[in-house]
């Protein structure tokens, strides 16, 4: 299933546990890597995780289409994904806020010390 930058879609999320969950990921990665690779970089989506400085809060006016629970993305969770492991599509994360949440990853996750 083709997929897009800024589109919240459900895949068998890899987790530090070692197992495969059903998670909603936003697409972070540009087309470019999608058309080239039919994968895609993704970062999950919980409504479960704690409040931490791996959080990015997400509120429905930052989405197309509303959460059923106050979620969050965890920004350390991010992984290649691809696209015939797609489930399904939950809209999209609305450019201002994508910026906002890749810039946060580039803070906390690449920040060199």
């Amino acid at each position: 299933m083709r997929v897009y930058q800024g589109e919240i879609v459900e895949v068998n999320f890899l987790l530090p546990s070692g197992e495969y969950k059903p998670h909603p990921t936003i697409v972070i990665s540009n087309n470019i890597v999608h058309e080239t690779e039919e994968a895609f970089i993704g970062v999950m989506i919980s409504s479960s995780a704690p409040d931490d400085e791996f959080s990015y809060h997400i509120t429905n006016d930052m989405i197309t289409k509303p959460a059923k629970k106050a979620c969050q993305a965890r920004i350390q969770l991010i992984s290649l994904i691809p696209e015939k492991q797609v489930l399904g599509k939950f809209g999209n994360i609305k450019k201002k806020y994508l910026q906002e949440l890749i810039a946060k990853i580039n803070a906390i996750v690449f920040n060199l010390e």
